[in-house]
């Protein structure tokens, strides 16, 4: 997978871009607003690359390594440069990126209905491995739950934690240890208050960019109600909704539905080797 010649140069991020880069978020078409500047310059501008042409700025992509495996969290290419290859030259560069810090695998997010974008990344060896939708959840929507199961106790997650969650719940490796170290997260597990140790029966990360609950999981529709419940409690009473990211849990996702619940967001989790670099 090597470098074509091309109009655009590939350079890291700088802080000074968090207003090309809010420009640019704005066409993933989700509903949670740019990042702030503080979250740019902390958490993503050491992650992202940005492709500078003739117009400036037109691409960045924000990748991490999390041991051998990497982590594209977000690509965006401007319209206007769309169909010219630059997202399959943003996508060398991140793979280049992520060899020099030892992984051999990666993966990412993608709609279901982004047609090019799943026709690049299966070029590139990826395959489906999850799916998950996102609802738009009320307060008045949870009645079609179960009542919130009482043997359930929020505790707030540590690194010590991630490793059982993540098997738990078969996260990507490495992913949540981050999300617990970053101050625009805030990560709570529910556990089993009659077991000994921490019996995971649920996991809800809220995020400081909106009301959004990704990643969320749930042993089940009462669980799911106990998370929901603090999730809203926390959030206070200015929060009317929160999107909520359901993977793998289609009678959940089809519950909330048949309760009004709008669908937001459909994706695909895609995995795949590392490609070797090109010639």
């Amino acid at each position: 997978m090597g470098f074509a010649e091309s109009p655009w140069v590939v350079r890291p991020g700088r802080l000074e871009d968090h207003a090309v880069f809010a420009r640019l978020f704005l066409e993933l078409g989700v509903d949670d607003p740019p990042p702030p500047e503080s979250m740019w310059a902390a958490e993503l501008a050491p992650l992202a690359l940005l492709a500078e042409g003739p117009r400036g700025v037109e691409a960045y992509g924000v990748a991490e390594s999390l041991g051998t495996f990497g982590y594209v969290s977000q690509l965006v290419v401007a319209p206007s440069a769309r169909g010219k290859g630059l997202g399959r030259t943003m996508m060398a560069h991140l793979a280049e990126h992520l060899r020099a810090q030892g992984c051999a695998r990666w993966g990412l997010n993608v709609k279901r209905d982004n047609v090019p974008a799943l026709a690049l990344y299966t070029s590139l060896g990826m395959r489906p491995v999850r799916e998950a939708t996102t609802l738009r959840v009320t307060r008045a929507h949870l009645d079609a739950l179960p009542p919130a199961s009482p043997e359930g106790r929020l505790v707030p997650v540590t690194r010590e934690d991630c490793d059982a969650l993540t098997e738990a719940f078969r996260m990507v490796p490495g992913k949540l240890a981050c999300f617990v170290a970053r101050a625009s997260h805030r990560v709570l597990g529910l556990v089993d208050s009659r077991a000994p140790g921490r019996q995971w029966l649920g996991m809800m990360d809220l995020r400081a960019s909106g009301p959004t609950l990704f990643p969320f999981f749930a042993v089940s529709p009462a669980h799911a109600r106990t998370l929901l419940e603090d999730a809203f409690l926390r959030m206070g009473e200015g929060v009317s909704s929160l999107n909520v990211a359901l993977m793998d849990d289609a009678p959940l996702v089809q519950r909330l539905r048949d309760a009004g619940a709008q669908t937001r967001l459909e994706t695909f989790q895609l995995q795949g080797p590392l490609p070797d670099a090109g010639p």
